[in-house]
């Protein structure tokens, strides 16, 4: 479990530091309670959590309905990381006006409250990693909130070459 968490920990430290940051105070300021309360048996195992995320879910075989997860802060990106032996899922972001191939290994990041979601399996077998975080225990930590992820020109002017380079690359595949 420590791989999935860290490579979701990575994710979001890129995606949004001050979010990222604000996942390590509380889980720092969570151990001083800890200490503090003489809980000793949670304390040791939280140093073994090895996700900023406060939550993790793992899901097998499992559809999900469109929804939105309130008790998640706005500011926050869920990650979703899929692995498994399935053919034809889906997931749908609704009210992004998306639906994508949610195949093995794609990782997805969005706001899980803002971002109503869903997730569709036909046939085969699906486990999903859901990374997310409660805003209950971010508060309980008296941790700040962090602004909403803001992108530079020029990681959008990034995008837009990489977005043109797939869409080369698509057309001259097909030769």
């Amino acid at each position: 479990m420590q791989r999935p968490a860290l490579l979701a920990s990575t994710a979001l430290q890129v995606m949004h530091p001050q979010l990222y940051w604000a996942s390590i105070k509380t889980q720092i300021e969570l151990g001083r309670w800890l200490g503090d309360q003489g809980m000793v048996d949670m304390h040791h195992l939280l140093k073994y959590w090895a996700s900023v995320y406060t939550v993790t879910a793992i899901m097998c075989n499992h559809q999900s309905p469109d929804h939105r997860d309130l008790k998640c802060p706005p500011e926050a990106f869920n990650i979703l990381t899929s692995i498994g032996s399935y053919r034809c899922a889906t997931m749908k972001l609704p009210n992004l006006g998306i639906e994508m191939a949610y195949n093995p290994g794609v990782m997805v990041s969005y706001s899980g409250h803002l971002v109503r979601h869903g997730i569709r399996v036909d046939e085969g077998n699906q486990i999903v990693w859901s990374w997310f975080l409660r805003d209950s225990i971010h508060n309980y930590a008296r941790t700040p909130r962090p602004d909403y992820a803001k992108y530079n020109l020029a990681d959008l002017n990034a995008y837009k070459l990489a977005k043109y380079n797939q869409a080369d690359f698509a057309v001259y595949g097909k030769l």
